[in-house]
C-alpha cells in the first residue's frame, strides 16, 4: 500500500495558492494503487519493459480520477509537464478535439491524462487512430474509463506492444481501515461502513461522512444508509437504467450476490433473462466468475437498500420467490449443483440474519469448489498437516483410502493446486469407530443422545484446512456449511450432522445459526485443541431452519438467528428440545401418541407434543393432528378393528364429556368401551412406531403437505 509520506512532492502549502492546498489535501488522503503508480513511474523513466500508454478502468467511484490526480503530482515531481483532458467536456467534432489536445503536441515529453474517456462518444477511437500516432515519442499517456479498452488496443500488434490495460480493484482491508482512520468514523460503526462500501473509495467516503456526522442515529434499516444517501449512491455508482426489467435484474443479483442466467430465467422468463444477463455481463461493476456474475459489494448493497426503501413489499415478495426457487433447486438438481444453490441461499440471507461475513463462500478471486482428485491428495494432506497437525493428517489419509469421494477442494480457475479442503463423511452405524479416535467420540455421542434407527446415517465435517490459516480456515468451513445446507434440505439426508473444528470459539456462533451446538467432547490432536459440534436433524430438521430464515425476513423472528424460535407456533428453540436425546424411546413414543390423541381437539396443546418432532409427523400442530387422525381411521381396515375405530373416533376425534357418555352413544357397556379404546391406542402407537423405526424414508424432508403425506400412506 502506498500513500502520502515524507517523499511526496507536496505537503503543507503555507500561504500558497488555494489550488496548492487542494492538491496537498488530495495527496495526504490518497491511499493504495501501488501497482499503477509503479507502472507509471516506469513509463516516465523510459524503462525497457514499460508501456507508454496506460489504460485504467473500473466502475464509478473506484478512484480513477483520484489516481490521475496522484499521477499528475508524480509527473510534476519528475519534472514533466502535464496536460489534463476531461472526456466529459471534450467537443464531439474533430477540430474541437484537436484544440483540446493541442498542448500535447507542443511539448517534447508531455504527460497526457484523459479522464472519463467513456463520456465522449468516439473519443477513444479518435485518440488511437488519429491523434496519438503524432504525439512525441517520449510522451506518457494515461486514459481512465469506466469501460475496458476497445479491442483495437489488443488486436493491433503495434498498440498491443505499447499499451497496457489495468483494472482498478477495490481497496484492500488495510487500505480501507486507513481511509476510515483518517475520517474519524465512530468505532461502533467502523465495521458496518467497511462492509457496506466493500472497498469502493467513493462509497467509503460518502457513507463514512454520514456515519461521522449522524452517528448511529443516522443509520437506517438496522445499520444501512439513509434513503437520501442511497439515492445518491445509486446515481453515482449505477447511473440510469434502461428499463424496469434492468432494475429487476439488478435487484435479483443484489439479493443473491452471484447470479446465473438460470436464476434470472426463473424470475424474468427465458428471453428476458438472456438479454438481461448479457447486459449485466457488460457492466463495469460486475465480475464474471465460474458460477455466474458477481456485483461489486458497494453496488450490491446500494441496490438492495434502494429496493427496500422504495418497494418494501416487492422486496419481500422477491426474496420469498428466490428462497423458494433455491430450495427447490437444492432438492432436485444433482449434488454439485445443489451446493451452488446452497451457497446462493446463504448469500440471500447474509445481510438479514447476521450470518457472519467470514462464511461468505463467493470469492472475488477466481476459484471453484469441486471434488478432490487423486492428484490432489498429497496437497490436501499437506494443507491438513499445516492447519491441524500430522496426527490429523494421518486420520485424513485413512479416510482418503476409505471414502475419497468425501473430500472437496477449492482451487484457482482454470486449474491449480487446491487452496483449501474439507471432508464431508457419510457414515452408517459405527463406521470408523476403531480406526479414528474422533469418530469414536462421534459414535459415543450418537449412542448416548439418539441412536440411529433403520436406514439412518450420519454426516461428519472434518479436516478444515487452508494455506497459512491455522486459526481460521474460512474457505474450508464455508465448503462444509454448503454441504450441510444441501444435505439436510435434500430428501433422505442424515439423522445427525457433526462438525469437528478448532476449539477456539471462532465458529461457535456461526454453527449455532445452522443448528449445530457444542458437545462435551473435546480433545487434542497433535497439539491442536478440537471440539465436536452436533445437530440431531430429527429434532431440528431443515424445514425448521428454512422457516426460521423466512421469519427473520418477515419480522416474525428475532432478525438475527434463524435457530431462535418461539414455542406455540409449531417451532421451538433449539436449546428447549424435549430431551437431550432428541429421539423418543418406544415407551416415550407410546405415551406421546396417547397424549396426542387426547389433545386432538386442543391445537395449542398438541403443538407442544414431543411427537411432532418424530419421523412420522410433519412439523406443526395441524400436520401432527392429521397424522394421528389418519392412523385412527385406518383402524377400521384392520381385522377386529371396527370397535377400536369407533371408540377412538368418539373419544378423540368427535370428543365426549365422559367415557360413560361415549359408551352410551356407541351402545356398548363401559367396560367394552374402555377395552376398545385401550386397544385403539395400542394399535395406533404400534402402527406409528413401526413406521417411525422402519420406514425407508420421509417425504420431502419433513416438509410434505398433509395431502401429500396422506397420499403416500395410501400408496404404501
Amino acid at each position: 500500500m502506498s500513500g502520502s509520506n515524507a517523499t511526496d512532492p507536496v505537503g503543507s502549502c503555507g500561504g500558497g495558492l488555494l489550488g496548492e492546498h487542494v492538491a496537498a489535501a488530495r495527496a495526504r488522503a490518497f491511499v493504495g494503487r501501488a501497482a499503477e503508480r509503479k507502472a507509471f513511474r516506469a513509463a516516465l523513466a523510459g524503462e525497457a519493459e514499460a508501456r507508454p500508454v496506460l489504460f485504467v478502468h473500473g466502475p464509478g467511484g473506484i478512484g480513477k480520477s483520484a489516481l490521475l490526480h496522484r499521477l499528475s503530482l508524480d509527473a510534476t515531481a519528475a519534472g514533466r509537464s502535464v496536460v489534463w483532458v476531461d472526456g466529459a467536456r471534450t467537443p464531439a467534432d474533430a477540430c474541437g478535439r484537436l484544440d483540446a489536445f493541442r498542448d500535447v503536441l507542443d511539448d517534447p515529453a508531455p504527460v497526457l491524462l484523459v479522464d472519463s474517456l467513456e463520456r465522449c462518444t468516439g473519443l477513444e477511437a479518435w485518440l488511437r487512430e488519429s491523434f496519438l500516432p503524432d504525439v512525441p515519442g517520449d510522451a506518457v499517456v494515461v486514459m481512465a474509463s469506466r469501460t475496458p479498452p476497445q479491442p483495437g488496443w489488443r488486436t493491433d500488434p503495434g498498440w498491443a506492444a505499447c499499451a497496457r490495460s489495468m483494472k482498478l480493484p477495490a481497496l484492500s482491508a488495510e487500505e480501507t481501515k486507513r481511509v476510515l482512520g483518517d475520517q474519524d468514523v465512530p468505532p461502533p460503526l467502523n465495521v458496518s461502513v467497511r462492509e457496506f462500501a466493500g472497498g469502493n473509495p467513493l462509497a467509503l467516503s460518502l457513507v463514512a461522512a454520514a456515519a461521522r456526522t449522524g452517528g448511529e442515529a443516522g443509520w437506517s434499516m438496522d445499520g444501512g444508509v439513509s434513503r437520501r444517501l442511497t439515492a445518491v449512491l445509486f446515481h453515482r455508482l449505477v447511473g440510469g437504467l434502461p428499463t424496469e426489467q434492468h432494475r429487476r435484474t439488478l435487484q435479483v443479483t443484489a439479493r443473491v450476490g452471484t447470479v446465473t442466467e438460470e436464476l434470472l430465467r426463473a424470475e424474468l422468463g427465458a428471453g428476458a433473462a438472456a438479454r438481461s444477463f448479457a447486459w449485466l455481463r457488460a457492466q463495469p461493476w460486475v465480475t464474471a466468475l465460474g458460477c455466474g456474475l458477481l456485483l461489486d459489494e458497494a453496488v450490491r448493497n446500494t441496490v438492495a437498500h434502494d429496493a427496500r426503501w422504495n418497494d418494501p413489499d416487492g422486496f419481500a415478495a422477491l426474496h420469498e420467490r428466490l428462497h423458494d426457487h433455491l430450495v427447490e433447486q437444492i432438492r432436485t438438481v444433482p449434488f454439485d449443483r445443489a451446493l451452488d444453490a446452497a451457497a446462493a441461499l446463504h448469500r440471500l440471507y447474509r445481510d438479514i440474519t447476521a450470518l457472519p461475513p467470514a462464511h461468505e463462500w463467493t470469492a472475488r478471486d477466481s476459484h471453484e469448489d469441486e471434488a478432490c482428485r487423486p492428484v490432489d491428495e498429497a496437497t490436501v494432506l499437506g494443507l491438513i498437516a499445516d492447519c491441524e497437525g500430522p496426527e490429523s493428517a494421518e486420520n485424513a489419509r485413512f479416510w482418503l483410502r476409505h471414502q475419497p469421494e468425501a473430500f472437496r477442494v477449492r482451487r484457482p480457475v482454470p486449474y491449480g493446486p487446491p487452496r483449501a479442503c474439507t471432508a464431508w463423511l457419510r457414515l452408517t452405524a459405527y463406521e470408523g469407530e476403531t480406526a479414528d479416535p474422533v469418530l469414536a467420540a462421534v459414535w459415543d455421542h450418537v449412542r448416548r443422545h439418539g441412536p440411529l434407527r433403520a436406514n439412518e446415517r450420519i454426516s461428519v465435517a472434518r479436516f478444515h484446512a487452508g494455506p497459512r490459516e491455522r486459526r481460521d480456515a474460512s474457505s474450508a468451513v464455508a465448503l462444509s456449511l454448503r454441504c450441510l445446507v444441501a444435505e439436510t434440505v435434500r430428501t433422505g439426508g442424515p439423522a445427525w450432522v457433526f462438525f469437528v473444528l478448532r476449539d477456539d470459539g471462532v465458529w461457535d456462533g456461526a454453527l449455532r445459526r445452522h443448528g449445530l451446538l457444542p458437545t462435551e467432547h473435546r480433545w487434542d490432536v497433535g497439539g491442536v485443541p478440537q471440539r465436536l459440534f452436533a445437530r440431531d436433524v430429527r429434532v431440528f430438521p431443515a424445514s425448521d431452519w428454512l422457516r426460521g430464515l423466512l421469519r427473520s425476513v418477515s419480522g416474525e423472528g428475532d432478525g438475527r438467528d434463524p435457530c431462535h424460535r418461539v414455542n406455540g407456533a409449531g417451532l421451538v428453540r433449539t436449546d428447549e428440545a424435549r430431551t437431550p436425546t432428541g429421539v423418543l424411546s418406544e415407551r416415550e413414543f407410546a405415551d406421546a401418541v396417547h397424549a396426542g390423541l387426547r389433545a386432538l381437539r386442543r391445537p395449542s396443546e398438541l403443538a407442544l407434543n414431543p411427537l411432532r418432532r418424530s419421523r412420522v409427523a410433519a412439523v406443526g400442530g395441524e400436520d401432527l393432528a392429521a397424522v394421528l387422525q389418519q392412523a385412527v381411521y385406518e383402524l377400521a381396515e384392520e381385522q377386529g378393528g371396527h370397535g377400536p375405530h369407533q371408540a377412538a373416533v368418539t373419544a378423540f376425534v368427535e370428543g365426549t364429556a365422559t367415557h360413560q357418555a361415549a359408551a352410551e352413544r356407541l351402545g356398548v357397556s363401559l367396560s367394552t368401551y374402555r377395552r376398545h379404546l385401550r386397544t385403539a391406542v395400542e394399535r395406533v402407537s404400534a402402527r406409528l412406531w413401526h413406521e417411525e423405526v422402519y420406514a425407508s424414508g420421509v417425504p420431502d424432508e419433513y416438509t410434505s403437505s398433509v395431502g401429500d403425506r396422506e397420499q403416500s400412506r395410501v400408496d404404501r
